[in-house]
C-alpha cells in the first residue's frame, strides 16, 4: 500500500511538472506572436485542465491538503519561472 501511494504521489509530481512547462511554453510562444486572442484560449484551457487533473486527484484518493500543497508549489514555480524567463 505503501509503495503504491509513492507512485501516486510521484505521478503528481511529474504530472505538475508537466503542465508547468507547458504553460511556460505556451506563453512564451504568444508573447514572440503577439496573439490577444491566443492568450485567452490558453488560459481558458489551462483552467479547464487543471480542474480535470484536481477531479482525477480526488477519485484516486489524494488528500485535499497535499492538493492545496501541489496548488500552491505549482503557483510559486510558475510565477518565479516565468519573471526569470521572460522579464
Amino acid at each position: 500500500m505503501k509503495e503504491d501511494k509513492r507512485i501516486l504521489y510521484f505521478n503528481m509530481v511529474l504530472g505538475t511538472i508537466g503542465t508547468i512547462l507547458i504553460i511556460l511554453a505556451a506563453i512564451r510562444y504568444l508573447i514572440k506572436e503577439n496573439d490577444n486572442t491566443g492568450y485567452a484560449l490558453i488560459i481558458f484551457g489551462f483552467i479547464l485542465t487543471i480542474g480535470y487533473i484536481n477531479y482525477l486527484e480526488n477519485k484516486a484518493g489524494i488528500s485535499k491538503k497535499l492538493t492545496w500543497i501541489r496548488v500552491i508549489i505549482s503557483l510559486i514555480l510558475f510565477f518565479s519561472f516565468s519573471y526569470f524567463l521572460y522579464y
